[in-house]
């Protein structure tokens, strides 16, 4: 089902966070884009697990042998917690906590990177400071985290890394500088490019969702009468076509009612088109009280209606229908607090089915045919399909 257009109307932004202000149109803004995340965030989480082991080529060849043991329990403990987060994006839990767990994992390999740098020495550090570098382009690479997620997250990062590296190291203000802006830059590229492809995100979403309410709304002007929104004769037969092949699915009954009003051409002449617009749409709201929920109304043309009513038991359950439906449509008409016609009243052919060789159009034939034998009659009444 599209979205409203109230809904689509209220799409206002918070320029920073990136939210629609309207609750609602956000949630279904994180439905929209969620399986696209999940399949990014399943490929992301095994790549930085992957590369984490990777990195330990480096513990073995350039960490201290007295620290090999503690390297190795940090790059297999972050390892296995980030497997385990890519355990969780088969379960619903995933869905609903998917931020938190992603900016878990994102804040722990940064954090356990850091740690490794903290105890090896500084002459190879330059090694282990491209990791650093890669996890902060990581949420620019595979966009799994939202803007604000993204931006706080990498920000968090940049600060640990700067306390770091002026606490635990002495490099020259050269050395110092050129990590700086490296890091700098790598922030920057991440949160830009975050902001940038969930803005784009958004503003697609927000077309797609214009483009669907705009090919609904032209269904449903394609297949519904414009003057009382009822169903058309092309959606009409659409529905006749399901309910035939569920009745004999189910072994039931059916009935279609062709109602065409009495007297009407004398209201449009005494009162004018627009009361006679007016008395129409009257009709059409007693036909869908009327009805049941399954049952489908229709108008067909001019003042012809089309009952279609499902799990008929017999001849005399619909014929009973039919006076009920003659009885409402018989009922004295007000339009603007006056009496527009006691002489309206309203014909009736009903065709039972299925039958053999039954289509959609040879059933509202039939219906139609015993409807003009009700006006040859006298008006005003039923009468069944031979």
């Amino acid at each position: 089902m599209p979205l409203s257009a109230s809904m689509l109307g209220d799409s206002v932004w918070n320029k920073f966070s990136l939210k629609f202000n309207n609750s609602r149109l956000e949630a279904h803004y994180k439905k929209y884009i969620f399986p696209r995340l999940l399949k990014q965030s399943r490929l992301s989480l095994l790549l930085i697990a992957m590369m984490y082991e990777l990195y330990g080529v480096l513990d073995y060849l350039l960490a201290p042998q007295n620290l090999l043991s503690q390297i190795t329990f940090i790059r297999s403990a972050t390892t296995f917690v980030v497997l385990a987060i890519f355990i969780l994006t088969f379960f619903k839990v995933f869905k609903k906590h998917h931020q938190t767990l992603l900016t878990f994992a994102l804040l722990l390999s940064s954090a356990s990177l850091l740690w490794k740098m903290t105890l090896i020495h500084q002459s190879i550090f330059p090694y282990y400071f491209t990791g650093l570098i890669l996890l902060l382009l990581w949420v620019h690479v595979f966009y799994i985290l939202n803007f604000s997620n993204a931006f706080f997250c990498t920000l968090a990062i940049l600060i640990l890394s700067f306390s770091a590296l002026f606490a635990l190291f002495s490099f020259s203000f050269n050395e110092s500088l050129s990590y700086l802006i490296v890091l700098t830059s790598a922030f920057g590229i991440s949160v830009f490019s975050s902001y940038i492809a969930e803005k784009s995100d958004r503003a697609l979403f927000l077309r797609e969702k214009s483009l669907d309410r705009e090919r609904h709304e032209h269904r449903m002007r394609a297949m519904h009468d414009e003057l009382t929104q009822l169903p058309n004769r092309a959606l009409l037969i659409d529905r006749i076509e399901q309910v035939i092949l569920d009745s004999r699915r189910n072994n039931q009954f059916c009935a279609g009612f062709f109602l065409d009003l009495d007297n009407f051409k004398e209201v449009n002449d005494t009162y004018g088109h627009a009361v006679g617009d007016a008395v129409l749409n009257e009709v059409s709201k007693r036909l869908t009280a009327t009805i049941r929920a399954a049952d489908t109304v229709a108008r067909l043309s001019g003042d012809e209606f089309f009952v279609l009513a499902r799990d008929v038991k017999n001849k005399a359950q619909a014929e009973a229908f039919g006076h009920k439906l003659l009885r409402k449509i018989n009922k004295p008409y007000q339009i603007d607090g006056k009496v527009v016609s006691n002489s309206l009243s309203v014909s009736v052919g009903i065709c039972l089915f299925p039958y053999v060789g039954v289509t959609p159009l040879d059933m509202i034939k039939k219906a139609d045919h015993a409807m003009y034998q009700v006006k040859l009659s006298g008006k005003s009444g039923i009468a069944f399909a031979g």
